[in-house]
C-alpha cells in the first residue's frame, strides 16, 4: 500500500500518457493486453465505466494486433473511481491535439493510448518505462502485471469479497482468485479475526 502511494504520487510529474495507463492499472487490475487494446468507445464516462472487450497481442512481422479477451469472463465491465476517469478525459483532449498536429500522418486506431502517430502502442514498451521508473524511486521491479497483483492485494485486504474481486479481474472463477492470492487472504482473514477478538474482549475490571 505504501509503495503503490509512492508510486502514484511520483506519478503527477510523468507525462500524461504513461501517468493514465499506471493509474488505470492500478485502479483497475486490467492485464496489459487489456490496457492496450482498450478503444475510446470502450469508455462510458456518464457513468464512469470501462468495458474489457479485446486483449492486443504482438504479432512477430505483423506488431500489434487486436486478439480476443484471455476467457470467456475476461470481457467485463468495471466502475472506476473519478481520478482515473478525468485522467482518460485528460488523454482524449491530448490525443486529438496530437491528431490535429499529425494531419494526414495521423494513424486512427481508435485506440485510448497510442504511439505519437495514432498507432497501437507497444506493449513491452510500457512494461520498460514503469520498471525503469519504478527503480529510480527505490522501488522493487515493478511490471505492468505487478499492478495488476497490487489491485487485487490492497481489493481484499480492504475487505471486497472474492467473488467481486474476481469479477472484476476477469477470471473464470472466485477459486481462481482465491489460489492466486490465498496470502491476500490469510492476512484479511488474520486482520478479521485480531479485530473481532479485540471488539468482544471484556474490559479490564478496575481496581479498587
Amino acid at each position: 500500500e505504501k509503495q503503490a502511494v509512492i508510486l502514484l504520487d511520483a506519478l503527477q510529474s510523468q507525462p500524461l500518457h504513461y501517468r493514465a495507463m499506471v493509474t488505470t492499472l492500478l485502479y483497475s487490475g486490467m492485464r496489459r493486453g487489456e490496457l492496450c487494446g482498450l478503444e475510446w468507445e470502450d469508455i462510458d464516462f456518464t457513468n464512469s465505466l470501462i468495458h474489457v472487450r479485446r486483449n492486443a497481442v504482438y504479432i512477430p512481422g505483423k506488431g500489434v494486433e487486436d486478439g480476443t479477451t484471455k476467457t470467456e469472463n475476461s470481457e467485463r465491465v468495471m466502475k472506476l473511481p473519478a481520478v482515473v476517469m478525468d485522467l482518460l478525459k485528460e488523454q482524449r483532449r491530448k490525443q486529438a491535439e496530437q491528431r490535429l498536429l499529425m494531419g494526414d500522418q495521423w494513424f486512427d486506431s481508435r485506440k485510448v493510448f497510442t504511439q505519437p502517430n495514432g498507432k497501437p502502442i507497444c506493449m513491452s514498451a510500457l512494461s520498460a518505462w514503469i520498471k525503469q521508473f519504478a527503480l529510480s524511486l527505490g522501488l522493487p521491479p515493478i511490471t505492468a502485471h505487478s499492478l495488476r497483483h497490487t489491485n487485487a492485494t490492497l481489493l481484499i485486504a480492504g475487505g471486497t469479497n472474492i467473488r467481486t474481486v474476481a469479477g472484476r479481474l476477469g477470471h473464470a472463477s472466485p477459486s481462481t482468485t482465491g489460489n492466486i492470492y490465498s496470502h491476500a487472504i490469510k492476512t484479511a482473514d488474520e486482520i478479521a479475526s485480531d479485530a473481532l477478538d479485540t471488539l468482544l474482549k471484556s474490559p479490564a475490571p478496575k481496581a479498587n
